[in-house]
Protein backbone atom coordinates (compact mmCIF):
# COMPACT_ATOMS: atom_id res chain seq x y z
CA UNK A 1 0.00 0.00 0.00
CA UNK A 2 1.20 3.51 -0.78
CA UNK A 3 0.79 6.36 1.66
CA UNK A 4 -2.58 8.07 1.08
CA UNK A 5 -2.14 11.62 -0.21
CA UNK A 6 -3.58 14.38 2.00
CA UNK A 7 -4.19 12.06 4.94
CA UNK A 8 -1.76 12.81 7.77
CA UNK A 9 -3.55 10.46 10.19
CA UNK A 10 -0.23 8.93 11.31
CA UNK A 11 1.03 12.46 12.06
CA UNK A 12 -1.99 13.33 14.19
CA UNK A 13 -3.53 10.28 15.92
CA UNK A 14 -0.54 8.67 17.70
CA UNK A 15 1.60 10.18 20.42
CA UNK A 16 5.30 10.46 19.64
CA UNK A 17 7.53 10.32 22.69
CA UNK A 18 10.86 11.19 21.08
CA UNK A 19 12.17 14.65 20.29
CA UNK A 20 11.96 15.85 16.71
CA UNK A 21 12.50 19.12 14.88
CA UNK A 22 10.05 21.78 16.10
CA UNK A 23 8.78 19.46 18.88
CA UNK A 24 11.59 18.87 21.37
CA UNK A 25 9.37 16.89 23.75
CA UNK A 26 7.45 14.94 21.11
CA UNK A 27 3.71 15.28 20.63
CA UNK A 28 0.52 14.18 22.31
CA UNK A 29 -2.01 11.85 20.71
CA UNK A 30 -4.49 13.80 18.59
CA UNK A 31 -2.15 16.77 18.31
CA UNK A 32 -1.19 17.94 14.83
CA UNK A 33 2.55 17.46 14.39
CA UNK A 34 4.33 20.80 13.98
CA UNK A 35 6.12 19.31 10.95
CA UNK A 36 2.89 18.51 9.14
CA UNK A 37 1.73 21.15 6.69
CA UNK A 38 -1.88 21.80 7.80
CA UNK A 39 -3.08 22.54 4.27
CA UNK A 40 -1.47 19.75 2.23
CA UNK A 41 -1.08 17.31 5.17
CA UNK A 42 2.42 16.54 3.89
CA UNK A 43 5.34 16.08 6.27
CA UNK A 44 7.87 18.91 5.95
CA UNK A 45 10.77 16.80 7.32
CA UNK A 46 10.05 13.42 5.71
CA UNK A 47 13.31 11.61 5.02
CA UNK A 48 15.48 14.39 6.48
CA UNK A 49 17.83 14.21 9.42
CA UNK A 50 15.78 14.40 12.59
CA UNK A 51 12.85 12.54 11.05
CA UNK A 52 11.73 10.45 14.06
CA UNK A 53 12.44 6.73 14.17
CA UNK A 54 8.78 6.24 15.10
CA UNK A 55 7.72 7.86 11.85
CA UNK A 56 10.39 6.09 9.83
CA UNK A 57 9.13 2.75 11.11
CA UNK A 58 5.49 3.43 10.31
CA UNK A 59 4.54 1.83 7.01
CA UNK A 60 1.15 2.31 5.34
CA UNK A 61 -0.99 -0.81 5.62
CA UNK A 62 -4.72 -1.33 5.25
CA UNK A 63 -4.79 -2.70 8.82
CA UNK A 64 -3.69 0.73 10.09
CA UNK A 65 -4.89 3.05 7.33
CA UNK A 66 -8.26 1.51 6.47
CA UNK A 67 -9.99 2.44 3.25
CA UNK A 68 -9.96 6.23 3.79
CA UNK A 69 -8.63 9.00 6.06
CA UNK A 70 -11.55 8.79 8.50
CA UNK A 71 -10.96 5.08 9.00
CA UNK A 72 -7.23 5.70 9.44
CA UNK A 73 -7.91 8.26 12.19
CA UNK A 74 -10.32 5.85 13.94
CA UNK A 75 -7.96 2.87 13.74
CA UNK A 76 -4.85 4.78 14.81
CA UNK A 77 -6.69 6.55 17.62
CA UNK A 78 -7.98 3.23 18.93
CA UNK A 79 -4.50 1.70 18.73
CA UNK A 80 -3.11 4.69 20.64
CA UNK A 81 -5.62 4.15 23.45
CA UNK A 82 -4.97 0.39 23.54
CA UNK A 83 -1.18 0.77 23.69
CA UNK A 84 -0.93 3.77 26.03
CA UNK A 85 -1.91 1.87 29.16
Amino acid sequence: MECRESCGACCIAPSIKQAMPNMPTGKAAGELCANLDPESLQCRIWGQQGYPDFCRGFQPDVDFCGENRDQAMQILSLLEVQTSA
